[in-house]
């Protein structure tokens, strides 16, 4: 996929421009709050949902509320074939169409058109929660295959039914009874459970080793080593072959849990609790790498999840926001000279991180408005 024009009017700070891109490189350079995310989430809003959170209708500007806001995208495919997106907003009320066809929601086009964006709050795949890093995966899986989101729903609303159960267990219920609907839930769990792990560590594995082999080109030799961490089988080593295996095993252990779920009041073992584990040269880069390192491991997941769409012979846009930021001189020249086979569309801040670009457009950033240089 390439991104061929694109058209803006009344998005955020930009009032009105048209943008020819570079098959490869574009970057937006200026200061904070001039406009260079704006143009990423709109490029972004084409493609499907938009990547920054808050409200749509507050794309319009804030002193022309009347305004409608409009962007065209136009991009052709590896078969060369020309398409059109069309986003308009106006009024509250937000209008989508995919070659002139009305779409109802941009997350129809989510895994149609594939594209893959890193943003700063993405640092917190690394240190965050654990919840970020499973949604991770399943965005991953999902892009992949709806199938994946499909399973993950139907667990969700089974361990939603059992923790309404267990909440409202108090000392004058019937603990039998409660046991018997609760192993009941759990064996839908069970199914389920291994359906989103398989989906997950389908996936994970070539994140895995592509992230290994792109982290150590991108730090000159340092080793990452990535690992899922199962709650269920209380294992780091476990493999999507693995699974099929595996359906006795979850359920006695789901099972198990019982006395200490009446007392905890929620299910405290399964898939929502899993976790991924990252290691630079045998060190947990969680507690003990630097801002830099973390930024690091963040960005080359963001390209594993693009190596993993080419896999399917199709070829991801890239949306790098302030991803120079942070890094030395050796990690911003692999960023901007040796990711092929894709279009990026990166922001800076900095012109002077920009001297090793070899080829591509860079445009200046100031109040909403883009010069090309």
């Amino acid at each position: 996929m390439e991104i061929t024009r694109l058209y803006v009017k009344n998005f955020r700070n930009i009032k009105e421009q048209e943008f020819s891109f570079h098959p490869g490189m574009n970057i937006f350079c200026g200061n904070n709050a001039q406009g260079k995310t704006n143009l990423c989430e709109a490029i972004a809003l084409c493609m499907g949902p938009s990547f920054k959170n808050g409200k749509q209708t507050n794309i319009i500007p804030f002193d022309n509320e009347n305004a409608v806001c409009e962007i065209v995208m136009n991009f052709k495919t590896a078969h060369l074939s020309e398409n059109t997106i069309s986003f308009i907003m106006q009024g509250g009320k937000r209008e989508i169409k995919y070659n002139n066809i009305p779409v109802k929601s941009a997350m129809e086009l989510y895994g149609i058109l594939k594209y893959v964006v890193f943003i700063p709050d993405h640092l917190n795949l690394i240190k965050g929660k654990p919840e970020l890093r499973r949604d991770y995966l399943d965005s991953v899986a999902m892009m992949q295959t709806p199938v994946h989101l499909k399973k993950l729903s139907e667990y969700n609303k089974a361990l939603k039914n059992k923790n309404i159960i267990l909440s409202d267990v108090d000392y004058k219920s019937d603990i039998e009874y409660i046991k018997g609907q609760i192993e009941s839930w759990n064996s839908v769990l069970a199914n389920e459970g291994l359906n989103v792990t398989y989906g997950r560590l389908k996936y994970f594995e070539i994140l895995e080793k592509v992230s290994k082999k792109l982290y150590s080109e991108l730090s000159g030799g340092e080793e990452l080593i990535p690992e899922y961490y199962s709650s269920v089988f209380d294992r780091r080593d476990l493999k999507a072959s693995d699974i099929s295996s595996l359906r006795d095993k979850y359920l006695e252990k789901i099972n198990s849990d019982f006395d200490k779920e009446l007392k905890m009041r929620y299910a405290v073992s399964g898939v929502h609790r899993d976790d991924v584990y990252f290691y630079i040269n045998g060190m947990d880069a969680r507690e003990f790498g630097s801002q830099g390192q973390q930024r690091s491991i963040a960005l080359v997941l963001k390209l594993a999840e693009a190596e993993i769409i080419r896999l399917r012979e199709e070829t991801p846009i890239m949306i790098l926001d302030d991803v120079l930021s942070e890094l030395d001189g050796k990690r911003r020249q692999f960023i901007l000279n040796h990711i092929v086979n894709s279009q990026l569309f990166i922001t800076c801040c900095n012109i002077d991180d920009l001297k090793e670009l070899n080829k591509g457009k860079v445009w200046n950033v100031a109040n909403g408005e883009f010069t090309e240089r």
